[in-house]
């Protein structure tokens, strides 16, 4: 390219089979209770979750057996551009990945259908920015008074920017969906996966009335408004939910630094070093923020701060030093 620089366009791939999968779900435990067996005519009026669920498994005698089997998959495709210049006073490295990364994000979502368990990562950043530039000023003029200060300048830098992480990539750790002990119409049974689908290897998930994404507040990123949950037999919510990013990332340093020729062999070099010299603030939720719960009695949300960052981390840090050489 112009300028004696290197442009590089790539695809970058990767595919990963026959993971390890130590934690249940599908092939991986052989006595799951079957979906709808602890809403048979055994319960006798009884709630479904105060019973014992062993008493539903096929092998009876035995709680859940897991075995160690090698059934989970994952994937990742990527455009990646670079470019990069070495020659004279600017020196600039640049790259740039749109990227997926997809997988299966917890085998026990869905403990019967491991192809309903597969979605976005939540390690997956869709945009990845990074440049690291230097520029040296060199000599200016010949006058050794002002030589002394303009010549001899140099700065450097690197810029950071990320898109934000998949939320819902952790299902484990984010939307638990707190009932408060919610009760199913009609009836005096808690809402839970067992009372609703009549086995507790399915995960309760969430139903959406509306885009999440939209009519947000400020510093929100997941509308709480536009979910509820599932209250009648047999109902349940998606099992992977729609992707929702949350706070990008950004950061730039720089360095500034001043040499000073002394004698033939004598340099001295003032430097300047700010990191987050803009200093920018990164966002982030907290351990709650991310959790959904809903009033016991109303069934509407009580977690008005749900997908809302409250949190900010990061400021300027600059150092100052002097070197010098002889």
């Amino acid at each position: 390219m112009p300028g004696s620089a290197l442009v590089e366009v790539s695809y970058v791939g990767n595919q990963s089979r026959n993971i390890l999968n130590t934690t249940g779900g599908p092939g991986s435990d052989i006595n799951l209770v079957p979906v709808g067996a602890m809403l048979s005519s055994k319960n006798n009026g009884v709630d479904p979750a105060t019973l014992n669920a062993n008493n539903f498994r096929p092998l009876l005698g035995f709680a859940g057996l897991p075995l160690a089997t090698n059934n989970l998959y994952a994937n990742y495709n990527s455009l990646q551009v670079s470019y990069l210049r070495t020659r004279g006073r600017a020196v600039i490295n640049a790259n740039y990945t749109f990227g997926k990364a997809m997988g299966i994000l917890s085998p026990t979502l869905d403990s019967f259908n491991l192809n309903n368990d597969y979605g976005v990562q939540s390690t997956n950043r869709t945009h990845i920015f990074n440049v690291a530039y230097s520029y040296d000023l060199g000599r200016v003029t010949r006058s050794r008074f002002a030589g002394a200060m303009v010549n001899g300048w140099q700065v450097s830098g690197i810029v950071q920017v990320q898109s934000g992480q998949n939320l819902t990539g952790q299902r484990s750790q984010t939307f638990s969906l707190a009932l408060n002990s919610y009760k199913i119409p009609g009836t005096t049974y808690n809402i839970s996966s067992t009372s609703l689908l009549g086995t507790p290897n399915i995960t309760l998930s969430p139903i959406l009335t509306c885009n999440p994404t939209s009519n947000l507040g400020p510093n929100q990123y997941i509308n709480p408004g536009c979910f509820t949950f599932p209250n009648q037999i047999g109902q349940n919510g998606p099992t992977t939910l729609p992707v929702f990013y949350g706070p990008a990332y950004f950061n730039a340093d720089l360095g500034l630094f001043k040499n000073f020729a002394i004698a033939e062999r004598k340099r001295l070099q003032l430097r300047m070093n700010a990191y987050n010299f803009l200093n920018h603030p990164l966002w982030s939720f907290n351990g709650s923020n991310l959790n959904l719960g809903f009033n016991g009695t109303t069934g509407l949300v009580n977690t008005p701060l749900f997908g809302t960052v409250t949190t900010k981390q990061g400021h300027r840090i600059v150092q100052l030093a002097a070197t010098f050489t002889f």
